[in-house]
């Protein structure tokens, strides 16, 4: 193979004429496994954007909670493209530490639900997680800036309720309504009262 020219047919010499064919033994069909005009087409539709990228993904949920449940076919909608910031939980269904985080993750969607944050959660044994959060174990979480939705920050802290509403009303973007920037609860004011 010269660089810049041509390509030899002796190069690909082992890439057999003709489609590569087995026979179902059960029938006695025979079927076409690949060809290398097949693989040609199918070369030609992804780079045409004929083909839709292949990904694994529960059923986008009909209805939600306090803690948004993300799957992977709706995770640009709800972490990348929304105008908030984001605390996603990559879990488990199996997972025993996830399990323990459940019932405090719920209470802190509750304690969320007017903030201009979204509490979501993503099963990320049944979804796959994009490439720029990087699940090494369960439960992950990572903090996702509505102005820096490219950076997510991994959560390493405490998991109880009042150490995720620190952490949150430290880094939101806008601050929290009912909470102070050290995540204590602010004060009624007299008009609201």
């Amino acid at each position: 193979m010269k660089r810049g020219g041509t390509i030899s047919s002796s190069y690909y010499s082992f890439i057999p004429k003709g489609d590569l064919i087995f026979r179902e033994s059960s029938s006695l069909i025979n079927v076409v496994v690949f060809s290398v005009e097949n693989l040609k087409h199918f070369v030609e539709d992804v780079l045409g954007g004929k083909v839709e990228p292949y990904m694994k993904s529960e059923p986008i949920p009909e209805s939600q909670g306090d803690v948004k449940v993300v799957v992977a076919r709706s995770f640009k909608e709800m972490v990348t493209d929304v105008k908030k910031d984001v605390l996603i939980e990559f879990y488990a269904p199996w997972c025993g530490h996830c399990k323990a985080l459940a019932p405090k993750y719920d209470e802190l969607g509750e304690k969320m639900a007017k903030e201009d944050v979204v509490i979501a959660k993503m099963d990320a044994t049944a979804n796959d997680v994009p490439p720029a959060f990087e699940v090494r174990g369960f439960p992950t979480l990572y903090w996702v800036p509505k102005n820096a939705k490219d950076k997510p920050i991994p959560y390493s802290g405490a998991r109880e309720v009042d150490d995720f509403i620190k952490f949150i009303a430290k880094h939101s973007t806008d601050g929290l309504k009912g909470y102070d920037r050290d995540g204590k609860k602010k004060k009624a004011k007299a008009d609201e009262l």
